[in-house]
C-alpha cells in the first residue's frame, strides 16, 4: 500500500487542525474531480512555491513534502530552529505554498489501480491497452504525462495516450497543469521547486537559460544536500513545470529529484531522504531573503 490521496488528504487535515496559522485550500481539480490541495504558512511578501507528484509512482515526494511542512510548522510553533536554519524569520519575510500532489488520479492509479466498477477505467484500458498499473503508472487519467503538458518547447514525446511520456494533444491540456498556471500566474512566486523521484540530481536550466542567480543558488543547494547539479538531457529538458517557470518568468526554478532507486520508492525511505531535501527547501528560503 503505498501514499495515495486520501492518506495525503488525512495528514493535511491533521496539520492545518494542530496549527492554525497554517492554511488548506484547492487550487482547481483534477480529471476525476479530486481538489488539488494546497498548504500555505508564512506571513511575508516573498513567496516560495513548491510541489510534488506530478507522476503517479512518485508519491514519496507528496509524503516528504506533508513531514517537511509539519516539522517546519512545529518549530515555528516552538520559536526552534530547523535544521540550523532561523524558521521564525522565515515566517516572518517568506509565505511558503505547497500543491503535494499535482497528479491525485495518477498516484491514486499507482497505488490502488482503478476499480472495474469506475466509468473511467474501461476508457483508460482502451487508450493505453494495459490492465496492470501499479509498476508502471506516471500519467493522469487521460494518459497524458503532466510533466511535459507545460507550454515550454512542448512536443510529442509519444503520439498516444501512455503509462507515461505522452505530453498531450496540446500544451495546458490537462486541469492539473492548467490549475497550476494559473495559480503560479496569480501568485507571482520567487522561486519554484517541484520534487520528483528519483536519482539525487538538482536541475536548473531550460534550453540553455536560467533563473536569476540560479547557479549560485544550485550550488548552495548541492552543497547543503549533497545532490548534484546537473542540466536535464533528452526528453526530461523540456514541458516541465520548472521549465515553464523559467521560461514565463525568467526567475529561479528548480527540478530536485529525491533519494535513489527505482520508482516507486518505499515509503520507509522517506526517513533517510528528509534531512537532504529539507536542507533544499530552507536553502532556497534563505536565498529568497
Amino acid at each position: 500500500m503505498g501514499y495515495d490521496y486520501n492518506k495525503m488528504l488525512t495528514q493535511c487535515n491533521e496539520l492545518v487542525k494542530k496549527y492554525r496559522f497554517c492554511e488548506m485550500f484547492s487550487i482547481g481539480e483534477s480529471v476525476m474531480e479530486r481538489k488539488l490541495i494546497c498548504l500555505k504558512t508564512g506571513r511575508g511578501k516573498k513567496k516560495l512555491f513548491v510541489n510534488g507528484a506530478h507522476h503517479g509512482l512518485e508519491y514519496l515526494t507528496s509524503a516528504f513534502i506533508l513531514k517537511f511542512f509539519k516539522e517546519y510548522s512545529k518549530a515555528y510553533r516552538n520559536n526552534e530552529t530547523l535544521l540550523g536554519y532561523d524558521v521564525c524569520k522565515f515566517h516572518d519575510e517568506i509565505t511558503l505554498y505547497a500543491v503535494p500532489m499535482v497528479n491525485p488520479d495518477g498516484v491514486d492509479i499507482a497505488v490502488n489501480g482503478i476499480d472495474i466498477t469506475n466509468p473511467y477505467h474501461r476508457k483508460l484500458i482502451s487508450k493505453v491497452g494495459i490492465h496492470s498499473f501499479n509498476k508502471v503508472w506516471q500519467a493522469n487519467v487521460n494518459g497524458v504525462d503532466i510533466n511535459h503538458n507545460y507550454d515550454a518547447h512542448w512536443q510529442v514525446v509519444k503520439e498516444y495516450p501512455s503509462p507515461g511520456g505522452y505530453a498531450g494533444p496540446y500544451s495546458e491540456s490537462e486541469p492539473e497543469t492548467k490549475a497550476i498556471v494559473d495559480f503560479v500566474r496569480e501568485e507571482d512566486f520567487d522561486i519554484l521547486i517541484a520534487f520528483h523521484s528519483q536519482g539525487g540530481e538538482i536541475y536548473y536550466d531550460f534550453d540553455g537559460s536560467m533563473g536569476k542567480e540560479s547557479e549560485r543558488i544550485v550550488r548552495e543547494m548541492a552543497q547543503h544536500s549533497g545532490y548534484r547539479a546537473a542540466i536535464a538531457e533528452g526528453t526530461a529538458a523540456f514541458g516541465g513545470c520548472k521549465d515553464w517557470f523559467i521560461k514565463e518568468f525568467g526567475k529561479a526554478g528548480f527540478t530536485v529529484e529525491i533519494g535513489h532507486g527505482k520508482n516507486p520508492l518505499p515509503e520507509e525511505m522517506l526517513n533517510s531522504i528528509y534531512e537532504e531535501n529539507a536542507k533544499i527547501i530552507l536553502c532556497a528560503m534563505s536565498e529568497i531573503i
